[in-house]
């Protein structure tokens, strides 16, 4: 490793470095141990370029270009600029010249005492000082070397820099990529061994400034990508800095006005003592802000650093709401294509549940278990402008009933032996800005059914022990298999709850009172559970078709659901017969359809018109085909058909 300066630069020393120019430019030998291998690499470099020893070749950019270059390289423009003035300042040297050049050698800036620029031909900006350009010199060595290099007089290759010396320094990223270099040139007169390691030291700083901004900058893009709000305070309460969710949150317009205070916005005492005079942290506590368009409900945490400083985080709580209701799985999954069945009494319940779909109002479905009220719901919420807002379920059955208020409605910190200390919202608050379904709603409490009421109308939530109500956005769709007005003559729901649930009803009708749906299902089911199963797929024999069409079916299309996964799990083959169905299903049809024992004739009645249905379906209402499959004349046929009110041409194609 060669010395970075040799000292001392004597009149002899300069005069014998002349002469070993002098030799090379004539295409005489040199001495290696006088001239040092890099500059002398340097020379043949520019030798083979052919370039000039005598006149400088500066090749100036245009303004435009040098506009680019400049806005390419800002940052590292803006962060050498005040420490290149200072630099010259401090030197105390006239004719003295500080220039930046980027890694092609181009002068991005210059610093100087204006009386003393044009002391160096290619100190101006714009210029460029690579060493293909103008030869050997110190910033364009020091690109090529990527190190902190010296050129003394005549080390130059060019004659015209023989007066001047100079030192570079190479500055490199936070990523340790070289991005440019430094240069002190300076009449040799007044060169010292120490003034490279004065450029040294600039350019470190320059390089430390650098990963400040880096720093400061990534910290700003973290404050925006964060979902929270971010305030830091000063010690009296001002707003020093911000993100812009917070700002948005405050309905401030971009950033905080010069000498915006949070007592502006927080006029709780409490906690703005504990924030700025206790300086005590805290996290994710209820705050309400007062804000001129009305209430701010959010979560505000505190984290005092350093002797003053205070960092608040603001998340708002409908937000956070909807955050807990999503991770809780509060979310509608059904839509209206998923409910099947082509029976008319469906289609009707499912027009009002469109219809439904498209306002605020509260929906009251009424039907017996498994019929699928909660798949309605699911279908009415994801139909409406709710779609991307949570969907909480409720069984009110299901709830403990000391526990129902403060399910349903939240409770503040110490409102009961074994709460949460920090409180806990309930279902109507997850449920704020979606919909909430009650399930089971005729066993909901008294109690809890006045809250109810009271939420439906004033929109108003106020959590167990809590004194501060809360505004809400939830639209409530509720359902039971009871008889809700023979529970209101009864006092076992209130009346006044029912009316106002009672607004559009939907009566959801049972699999038995849906002809022809039993198959269409039971096809539907069969793929489903067949393919889950990794089953061939399955069938039903016209037999076995008929008595599920002939069940009663008390558990509704849950029962029957439930009924063809047990078939596909037991299924010895791709057809399922009479014989592998259930013995409920095998004994009901023994019993009859009101399971009293010697009425098998009707039974039998009702599995020969379902058979006789399902084999029209499956022949498109051919009689004779029809007839014939089922081994019967025509005119049994007929009779049947005449007998059991059964209207042949709907299932002939159109």
């Amino acid at each position: 490793m060669e010395s970075p300066l040799t000292p001392p630069l004597s009149k002899e020393r300069m005069a014998y470095m002349a002469l070993q120019w002098r030799q090379f430019q004539a295409g005489l030998p040199v001495s290696p141990a006088d001239v040092r291998p890099m500059i002398l690499a340097s020379w043949e470099r520019c030798r083979k370029r052919k370039l000039p020893g005598d006149a400088m070749m500066l090749c100036p950019i245009d303004a435009a270009a040098l506009k680019r270059a400049t806005t390419l390289n800002l940052d590292l423009v803006k962060s050498a600029k005040h420490l290149m003035d200072k630099l010259v300042r401090s030197i105390h040297l006239s004719k003295s010249v500080v220039t930046l050049v980027d890694t092609a050698g181009l002068v991005l800036h210059a610093s100087a005492r204006s009386q003393d620029l044009e002391n160096v031909p290619y100190g101006v900006p714009g210029r460029s000082c690579d060493e293909a350009t103008i030869g050997t010199n110190g910033m364009g060595l020091c690109i090529i070397e990527k190190r902190p290099v010296h050129v003394i007089a005549s080390e130059h290759y060019n004659a015209s820099l023989h007066y001047l010396s100079c030192a570079a320094a190479p500055i490199r990223n936070v990523a340790g990529e070289l991005i440019g270099a430094l240069n002190l040139a300076i009449n040799t007169e007044s060169f010292h061994q120490h003034t490279l390691g004065l450029v040294e030291a600039a350019s470190h700083a320059i390089e430390e400034h650098l990963r400040l901004r880096s720093l400061v900058r990534n910290q700003k893009v973290i404050l925006e990508l964060l979902d929270d709000g971010v305030l830091v305070l000063a010690r009296d309460g001002s707003i020093v800095n911000s993100n812009r969710q917070a700002c948005a949150m405050l309905g401030l317009d971009g950033s905080p006005p010069a000498g915006e205070n949070i007592r502006a916005f927080l006029p709780d005492d409490e906690t703005l003592r504990a924030i700025l005079t206790d300086r005590i942290p805290f996290y994710d506590r209820e705050i309400a802000f007062q804000l001129p368009e009305g209430r701010l409900s959010c979560a505000l945490s505190c984290a005092p650093f350093g002797d003053d400083g205070v960092l608040l985080t603001l998340r708002e709580g409908r937000r956070m709401r909807k955050y807990a209701a999503r991770v809780a799985g509060a979310k509608a999954v059904y839509t209206f294509e998923n409910i099947i069945g082509n029976a008319a009494p469906l289609h009707e319940a499912l027009r009002l549940a469109r219809a439904a779909s498209q306002s605020e109002t509260t929906t009251l479905l009424l039907g017996e278990s498994g019929t699928g009220k909660e798949l309605f719901a699911q279908a009415i919420h994801n139909a409406g402008n709710r779609r991307k807002g949570p969907f909480v379920v409720v069984n009110c059955g299901a709830l403990p009933r000391n526990l129902v208020q403060s399910e349903l409605f939240g409770y503040v910190a110490g409102a009961f032996s074994g709460a949460l200390k920090e409180g806990s919202p309930g279902k109507f608050e997850l449920a704020d800005g979606g919909t909430l379904f009650l399930d089971e709603i005729g066993e909901m409490p008294l109690e809890a059914q006045v809250s109810l009421l009271r939420l439906l109308q004033e929109s108003e939530v106020t959590r167990l022990g809590g004194k501060q109500a809360k505004r809400i956005d939830v639209r409530i769709i509720a359902a039971t298999n009871k008889d809700l007005s023979a529970a209101v003559r009864n006092n076992a729901f209130r009346g006044d709850l029912y009316y106002r649930l009672n607004v559009l009803t939907i009566s959801i009708p049972p699999l038995r009172r849906r002809e022809g749906d039993v198959a269409v299902l039971a096809r539907v089911f069969l793929d489903k559970f067949a393919a889950t199963l990794r089953k061939p797929r399955l069938r039903l024999s016209r037999e076995a078709m008929a008595a599920l069409e002939a069940h009663h079916w008390p558990g509704n299309v849950r029962e029957l659901e439930n009924c063809i996964e047990r078939l596909v799990n037991i299924a010895p083959d791709e057809r399922i017969d009479i014989a592998d169905l259930p013995q409920d299903i095998m004994a009901d049809m023994a019993r009859g359809p009101l399971g009293a024992p010697g009425e098998a004739a009707m039974s039998l009645k009702r599995i020969q018109k379902a058979l006789i249905l399902e084999t029209l379906r499956e022949t498109g209402g051919n009689f004779r085909r029809t007839s014939s499959i089922l081994n019967i004349s025509r005119t049994t046929l007929y009779a049947k058909i005449k007998q059991y009110g059964i209207t042949a041409d709907t299932f002939r194609a159109s």
